[in-house]
C-alpha cells in the first residue's frame, strides 16, 4: 500500500505525537528502514515531519523544508491517510 502512495518520487508526511507509533509500525511494515538502513525498532522515536523515499528510506525533515521545500513535495498528514486505512 505505501509503495503506491510512494509513487516515484516519495512523499512527506506530518505525524502527531499520538500517531507516531503507528507511523513507525506502518513504515515497518511495509519494508522502511531508517535512511541510515537499521531497521525500525520498538521504541524508536518520530518526529513531526518525517519522509519516505521512494526506496523506502525513513527520515526526519525540517519543519522549514516542510514549509519552504523550492521542489513541489507531496505532502499527506497522516491523519488523513489513517482514515483511508
Amino acid at each position: 500500500m505505501l509503495k503506491e502512495i510512494l509513487g516515484k518520487e516519495g512523499v512527506c508526511f506530518s505525524v502527531e505525537k499520538e500517531e507516531a507509533e503507528e507511523f513507525l509500525l506502518l513504515a515497518k511494515s511495509n519494508g522502511c528502514k531508517w535512511i541510515s538502513g537499521k531497521a525500525i525498532e520498538e521504541g524508536d522515536y518520530c518526529g513531526r515531519f518525517m519522509g519516505i523515499s521512494k526506496d523506502l528510506k525513513l527520515g526526519y525533515m525540517s519543519a522549514m523544508c516542510w514549509v519552504k521545500a523550492e521542489n513541489p513535495v507531496k505532502k499527506i498528514k497522516f491523519s488523513e491517510l489513517r482514515r483511508g486505512l
